[in-house]
């Protein structure tokens, strides 16, 4: 069967209670099990609570086979599960036990948000894209009804799901966790997941809406790509405090596997190479990649993508280190990268990196907000010439976060340490940077 034959509908025949039912149980089972330990007595209790109106189907020859609902204001796909039908069904003590449970899931929608109460799909109809349909479905659903937000729950149990999530576009904004009730529950946290939607706009709008919400690609790591190498080399931020700051974290390095982020022209690269790692590098200028092949072709995988948009070519688990200097500070939004850095980095393995350190860019706020996550033009000497740089200031909390929400934990903080060379080559310069770190370097354990 290809995907294409599958068509998303809105509710389903009522022959299909039953089966809906069924197929709900058998996904969210574990979340019901505490509250109604009989599997019959659950499916029975799902079959007659079910609002069809506030859900999404997949119904492939005349057999349901995927169903996802979602919650408004107004009611819900599972609202009809309420105290006296809990009574009903269990008795008053099981019934109140019951109500208790559920209520430990509820999740309540409001004026501008809808909740979307899940997805199920037949064991056999997996990996067929069903899913992403459904998702896609509640989206649109949502749209349509005016909501500008729609927001889910994933239990930590079911990575495969966020992934599905995440990769959508929705964003992480809350994460839970309760070890304590694993016992309990049967899973020991959870995140919150919300999806923006945006009014409909026509394609040049919204191709300036993009423009708008994105630096361009600088021009010094296009047009001054060249130049930006030479300059890079042997100049005071760079060669003698970012990279010596850096390099000082990343440990032994002969035979691991590394993958270095915003590689630029390949110095970073050269140089685990000399250790003896194994090189994977990625930058978003195709001029950067270009000079990387030119110089290093045959030692190492290079290629050019948005790391906006993460890691999609990078397999699972197969980096023991991921390095990314100076980039971070061009992406508005971390999570998608970060999402994947976690997924490609071995157990165990190291995520180090360097950005802009929030005191210094504070400065060139254009709110004057220290908590807030903005763009920031400046023009930059670098290459010897005055040259246009945009990018993202944020706070260290923003940081932080970031890595925390997807499970990496920071083992080492660093301001940075200018070179001993540079005390001879610039005692000013050296000085400053010794009193007034420009940089911040972090180290966290997949």
């Amino acid at each position: 069967m290809e995907k294409a034959q599958f068509t998303v509908q809105q509710g389903w025949p009522e022959h299909h209670r039953k089966t809906v039912a069924a197929l709900y149980e058998q996904a969210f089972g574990q979340k019901f099990r505490l509250a109604v330990p009989n599997q019959r007595q659950r499916i029975a209790l799902l079959a007659q609570s079910f609002k069809p109106e506030y859900a999404l189907s997949v119904i492939d020859q005349g057999r349901l086979v995927a169903v996802a609902g979602f919650q408004t204001p107004k009611a819900g796909f599972t609202s009809g599960i309420g105290w006296q039908g809990l009574v009903d069904l269990l008795g008053y003590v099981k019934g109140a036990w019951a109500a208790l449970v559920f209520s430990l899931f509820e999740r309540k929608p409001s004026q501008h948000t809808m909740v979307m109460d899940g997805i199920a799909v037949a064991e056999e109809y997996r990996g067929k894209g069903l899913g992403s349909m459904l998702l896609d479905g509640i989206i649109q659903q949502a749209q349509v009804q005016g909501f500008s937000k729609v927001r889910l729950d994933v239990i930590d149990s079911n990575p495969r799901a966020k992934k599905l999530y995440l990769a959508k576009g929705f964003k992480q904004v809350k994460r839970e966790y309760y070890p304590y009730l694993n016992w309990l529950l049967g899973f020991s946290g959870s995140s919150t997941l919300e999806y923006s939607i945006h009014p409909q706009l026509s394609q040049q709008q919204g191709a300036n809406l993009k423009a708008k919400s994105m630096p361009q690609k600088p021009a010094m790591y296009s047009t001054y790509a060249k130049e930006y190498d030479v300059a890079i080399q042997d100049n005071i931020y760079n060669a003698h405090y970012e990279r010596p700051s850096l390099q000082a974290m990343l440990g032994e390095l002969a035979g691991k596997t590394v993958l270095d982020l915003g590689c630029g022209s390949g110095v970073y690269a050269e140089y685990l190479l000399t250790k003896g790692a194994k090189v994977t590098a990625i930058d978003s200028s195709s001029e950067m990649v270009a000079l990387v092949k030119q110089k290093l072709a045959t030692q190492l995988t290079v290629y050019q993508q948005d790391l906006a948009s993460g890691l999609p070519e990078e397999a699972d688990a197969s980096y023991d280190l991921v390095i990314c200097p100076l980039m971070l500070h061009y992406l508005q939004d971390l999570n998608p990268l970060f999402v994947d850095v976690k997924r490609v980095l071995k157990v165990g393995g190291s995520f180090v990196f360097s950005t802009h350190h929030p005191m210094v860019d504070i400065e060139a706020s254009p709110s004057g907000n220290y908590f807030a996550t903005e763009q920031v033009t400046e023009m930059w000497d670098t290459v010897g010439k005055p040259v246009e740089v945009s990018f993202y200031r944020r706070p260290l909390s923003a940081l932080i976060t970031a890595l925390t929400d997807h499970e990496m934990v920071i083992t080492e903080l660093s301001e940075g340490k200018p070179s001993e060379a540079l005390k001879t080559i610039s005692p000013e310069h050296y000085q400053r940077l010794s009193e007034h770190p420009q940089f911040l370097f972090i180290k966290a354990l997949a």
